[in-house]
C-alpha cells in the first residue's frame, strides 16, 4: 500500500488502469473531454471501469454542456468527476455526483493572491483541488527558488484545502515534496502506450517504491 493518496490522471488504456490498480492508487481519472489528447470512446471507458476493482473512478470533464455532462455521468455511473480550470460555478451546482475535484492550472505569472481568490471562489462547491504545475512544465526547483509562488505559500494552501498536487515527481524529489508541502495527495499521469499492452513505468515504479518504504 502507498503511504499517500494518489490520483492517476488521463488514463487512456487498460494497461495504465491495471498498472495503477496493482499499485492500489486511490483514484483513476479518465479524460472525457471530446477533444482531449487521451480521450477514449465511452464504451471503452465503461469496459475498463467495470474490469477494475479498488480505485475510485473519476470522469475528467472540461467545460461541457450540462446535459451532455450528466449523460456521460449517467452512462458511466460516475460518482466522482474532475472539472477544468474555467468551469462555471453554476455548472457545478447542476451535476449529480458525490464528489468534485477542481483542477487549478498554475501559470508562470500566477500570483499567490490570484490563486487564493480562485480557491476561495470554488471552495463551497467542490471537495478537492488539483493544483497542476505540470501543464505548464513548471518544476519543483522553480518553487524551491521562489520563481513561481513559494514553498511557504503552497504549504499554507495545503493546510487550508484538500489538495492534490501535480508536478514533476521523481525518485529524487518525491519524499522532499511530500514532507515539505504535505498535500492531501499527489496526481500522476497515465498516457499513450508504445504499442498495445506495452509501456515503460520505470520511473513511476521507483516513485511508488519510495512511497511504500516511507512508513
Amino acid at each position: 500500500m502507498l503511504t499517500t493518496t494518489v490520483k492517476a490522471s488521463s488514463i487512456s488504456n487498460l494497461t495504465d488502469a491495471r498498472y495503477f490498480a496493482a499499485w492500489h492508487v486511490d483514484w483513476l481519472g479518465f479524460d472525457l473531454t471530446p477533444d482531449g489528447l487521451t480521450v477514449l470512446p465511452l464504451p471503452e471507458v465503461k469496459e475498463i471501469k467495470d474490469w477494475i476493482e479498488g480505485p475510485k473512478i473519476v470522469g475528467e470533464l472540461a467545460v461541457l454542456d450540462i446535459e451532455q455532462s450528466q449523460q456521460i455521468i449517467d452512462f458511466l455511473s460516475l460518482k466522482y468527476i474532475q472539472v477544468g480550470m474555467h468551469t462555471p460555478v453554476e455548472y457545478l451546482n447542476s451535476l449529480t455526483v458525490d464528489s468534485i475535484i477542481k483542477e487549478v492550472i498554475v501559470e508562470p505569472s500566477t500570483t499567490f493572491e490570484a490563486l487564493k481568490a480562485h480557491l476561495s471562489t470554488y471552495f463551497d462547491y467542490v471537495d478537492y483541488f488539483l493544483i497542476n504545475f505540470d501543464k505548464n512544465n513548471l518544476e519543483w526547483t522553480a518553487l524551491e527558488n521562489g520563481e513561481i509562488l513559494t514553498i511557504v505559500q503552497l504549504q499554507e494552501i495545503c493546510q487550508q484545502y484538500e489538495i492534490f498536487l501535480s508536478i514533476n515527481f521523481t525518485p529524487t524529489n518525491i519524499k522532499k515534496i511530500l514532507k515539505t508541502i504535505q498535500p492531501l495527495g499527489i496526481s500522476v499521469k497515465g498516457g499513450m502506450e508504445e504499442k498495445v499492452g506495452l509501456k515503460s513505468y520505470d520511473e513511476l515504479d521507483e516513485v511508488f517504491e519510495l512511497l511504500e518504504e516511507d512508513e
